[in-house]
């Protein structure tokens, strides 16, 4: 008995330890960014996000950033996970 607590206590702390309170996204004019993953597409780096099963999303964007990526982006993500969503501009925005 004592074994099986011990393994289950394990499994969900294994569980437990992948979330993340806020997952950061930079969605520059080019190219999308969140931790190691940058792709030209918005799906690679929802995929990162939804991995990571975050409780807050925080996207910071250029001003020059087209709408469609933003949209596209947040449309996929809000598909695919529950996480609060948070936005912002760069003052200066970084280049690829």
């Amino acid at each position: 008995m004592l074994l099986r607590t011990l393994l289950f206590s394990v499994a969900l702390l294994a569980g437990c330890s992948t979330t993340t309170e806020t997952v950061h996204v930079q969605i520059l004019p080019t190219e999308y960014r969140a931790g190691d993953v940058t792709s030209a597409l918005a799906t690679p780096v929802v995929d990162e996000v939804v991995r990571l099963r975050p409780d807050k999303v925080h996207l910071s964007m250029c001003r020059s950033t087209p709408n469609a990526k933003v949209l596209q982006f947040n449309t996929e993500l809000q598909a695919r996970s529950g996480a609060k969503v948070t936005a912002g501009f760069y003052d200066a925005c970084p280049e690829s």
